[in-house]
């Protein structure tokens, strides 16, 4: 299964949304997102690297 990386409208969390999906619920603070109107940071990752991509991005975002 692969998934897209997309940000939070709400509150900005780094969130991961199955592909294909019409909307993802954030992993923060629970707000439901429409994917087509949300921030698309990463496609197609797939299900095994979801966390280890999730993490590198918000590591790149502490860094910046």
């Amino acid at each position: 299964m692969r998934y897209n990386i997309y940000l939070c409208r709400k509150c900005g969390a780094v969130c991961a949304g199955r592909e294909g999906a019409s909307s993802f619920t954030c992993c923060f603070c629970g707000t439901r997102n429409n994917t087509e109107k949300a921030v698309s940071v990463m496609k197609g990752i797939e299900s095994r690297d979801v966390q280890h991509v999730i993490a590198q991005i918000k590591l790149s975002k502490v860094k910046s």
